[in-house]
């Protein structure tokens, strides 16, 4: 859902050693290449294997443990990434490492292993209301179901706290903790059980046989009755994501309170999605001291797509940590999730080192993700988040009250923001269970308030918060907006269909609506462009409404091209606008690429009916004597002796043409 495309320069591979791991490299085979892990040390290319025992303590292991030979992105396999551990190295070590292995013919690419943490800080203030909740409408918004009766959510809808672990035995989440049927093996219609805050997972269930095996692999995901711990403690996962109870390791549980804690309970907080499932995926080692970074983020994201996908069920992952570093493993990650299991995926957009800071994190920087930034009480940006083109999104992120692992607490953070986001998305999809990954995105972003941008109105931040905060009321009682298609154009310029210097343009765009989506509603097209040479007489077109399923076509946009035009293409910025509602509205832009031709002037053929004869020299007198204008290809046309004027001249020798 990026608004813009981000060019790669080698400077984000230049980073201080804060950033990187010192310890491991992510390598990818070729997907034509087939090498098999016989064990921690070993595979089955020798040349690798040589490598591997020349680096001292090295081991290898799969980096997406569910990734199976199906989960492909463009010349990335998933299934065929690799995490190479070792001795922590000096920035030249690896180096030596990485340049060794890119030697290896199997290899497709080696990558840096990008250090990951949580994006919050801790506030130690407790609050008696969560200001957050009215402040996106979640109460008006809730009134679409209490209204009849009703309770909002859905349990068929998980959010996925991709994080260090949820208390599942929180009085606030237990009763909303997915339930992983699928490895129910007693039949008892649970996988969790319990009483107050004793909750365990259900003896009954751990047979020690992934019963769901939906990566046709027994070896992995035994017992994943809630989730799962893709990290554990020392590195080796397992199927309990309960972290240790302590605030140290109480971030994944806060989230979790934020995404879809039990509503209307009479206990603790509330949440947007009221009634819908948390997932939870701990990607943490808790062998770690000091700063506690996620060391298996993406294979937790892919664990939460997948589970979610197989169990019939809709995906919604937060992610609420990141950092710089750009990687074409997380990004191919991201697309396979988002395309092949409907997923959505939302991340914190990031908090200022030192202050607000105009700066891109992963993964809230990749295509495919949705970015939010964090405000504060009154739509305040109060200057500590990350700003940037990447951010699709705001969201309130100060003074967040939400549960931890012995209570609760108010924190500050975009870590905050982000599931605060995720649970409006949670909401919206239980109202609308048909609707895809990409219907909801739109209908989201598309109904977020921009008054952000008259609150917060320096000029540095316009178009860097995303399209507003977001408004769970508008979200839910919104219409689904049209999809409007470009699907060709009719042109009329000068007296064919070729456009050429000089000309003016009569330009008919045909718009289409796709027959999935809503009707579009007073559907207004306007182009644009930067071209020097293109001046546009009439801009803006008005369609009318388009019903789904529906072509339209009215009257034309009109331009003008200069005669010193330079040939060769040109594009144009079509922006449709429709379903206007206040704040909301459809927002679309496409970009359109046309070609100026060189003129192929046929002298003395004025009226361009490939025959000279003697209508054009009726043409050309009439033009010489001032009864009428002419065409810049006329003026060319009957310029005979290409002097660059027209006169009695260019008549004598264009009678001479017809007598020859």
């Amino acid at each position: 859902m990026k608004k813009i495309l981000f060019v790669l320069f080698t400077i984000n591979l230049i980073f201080s050693n804060t950033n990187i791991s010192m310890e491991s490299l992510l390598l990818c085979i070729k997907n034509t290449e087939q090498i098999n892990l016989l064990n921690n040390k070993t595979t089955s290319n020798e040349d690798l294997n040589v490598l591997i025992k020349s680096i001292n303590n090295a081991t290898i292991a799969l980096w997406l443990p569910g990734a199976t030979n199906e989960d492909i992105d463009g010349d990335i396999n998933l299934s065929k990434i690799y995490r190479l551990k070792f001795y922590q190295q000096s920035y030249n070590g690896i180096e030596n490492i990485k340049k060794q292995l890119e030697l290896l013919k199997n290899i497709h690419s080696v990558e840096y292993e990008y250090l990951r943490k949580p994006f919050y800080t801790p506030n130690d203030s407790y609050y008696n209301n969560q200001w957050y909740l009215p402040a996106i409408n979640s109460n008006d918004a809730w009134n679409t179901w209490t209204n009849n009766g009703q309770i909002p959510g859905d349990k068929n809808i998980i959010l996925a706290s991709v994080d260090l672990g949820v208390n599942f035995s929180h009085q606030d989440l237990k009763n909303n903790i997915w339930q992983n049927l699928a490895e129910d093996a007693d039949g008892d219609g649970h996988t969790i059980e319990g009483s107050g805050s004793n909750w365990y997972l259900d003896p009954g269930d751990l047979n020690g046989i992934d019963d769901d095996d939906w990566d046709n692999n027994s070896n992995t995901f035994i017992d994943d009755l809630i989730g799962w711990d893709s990290s554990g403690n020392g590195g080796v996962d397992d199927n309990n994501p309960d972290p240790p109870h302590n605030n140290s390791w109480s971030h994944g549980t806060h989230v979790a309170g934020l995404l879809a804690s039990t509503t209307d309970n009479s206990t603790g907080i509330a949440s947007t999605a009221f009634n819908c499932s948390i997932m939870a995926v701990k990607v943490a080692d808790e062998n770690q001291s000091g700063q506690i970074y996620i060391t298996d983020g993406f294979a937790g994201i892919l664990y939460a797509a997948k589970a979610g996908y197989y169990s019939e069920g809709f995906t919604i992952i937060n992610n609420s940590w990141g950092g710089i570093g750009y990687s074409q493993y997380e990004q191919a990650t991201i697309n396979v999730c988002y395309n092949d299991y409907n997923s959505i995926i939302v991340c914190a957009g990031g908090n200022g080192d030192n202050g607000q800071e105009y700066a891109i994190q992963y993964p809230s920087g990749y295509e495919n993700v949705i970015a939010v930034a964090p405000l504060g009480s009154n739509n305040q940006w109060n200057h500590w988040g990350t700003y940037h083109e990447t951010i699709d999104l705001s969201s309130p992120g100060e003074n967040i009250r939400s549960t931890t692992c012995n209570g609760y607490a108010s924190w500050d953070g975009s870590s905050m923001a982000s599931p605060i986001a995720a649970s409006v998305f949670g909401l919206l999809k239980s109202l609308h269970p048909s609707w895809n990954n990409i219907m909801l995105e739109t209908m989201v972003l598309g109904t977020a308030d921009p008054i952000i941008y008259n609150i917060n109105s320096e000029d540095y931040l316009q178009g860097m918060l995303g399209t507003g905060r977001v408004d769970s009321y508008y979200a839910i009682t919104t219409p689904l907006f049209p999809k409007i298609e470009y699907v060709g154009e009719d042109i009329i310029s000068g007296n064919d269909q070729v456009i050429q210097p000089g000309e003016q343009c009569e330009l008919f765009i045909i718009l289409f609506n796709n027959p999935d989506w809503g009707e579009g509603i007073n559907v207004q097209g306007s182009i644009e462009t930067d071209n020097p040479y293109i001046t546009i007489i009439n801009s803006t077109v008005n369609y009318g409404n388009i019903n789904p399923g529906d072509a339209m076509i009215t009257e034309p946009y009109i331009l003008e091209f200069d005669m010193n035009i330079p040939i060769g293409n040109f594009d144009l910025n079509l922006n449709i606008i429709s379903n206007e509602n206040g704040h909301v509205k459809y927002n679309h832009d496409i970009i359109l690429n046309y070609n100026i031709e060189e003129y192929l002037i046929d002298y003395g053929d004025l009226n361009q009916d490939l025959m000279i004869s003697i209508l054009d020299i009726i043409l050309l007198i009439n033009i010489v004597l001032g009864n009428s204008s002419a065409s810049s290809y006329e003026l060319m046309a009957g310029d005979i002796n290409q002097d660059n004027i027209l006169n009695i001249l260019d008549i004598i020798g264009l009678v001479n043409l017809i007598l020859a």
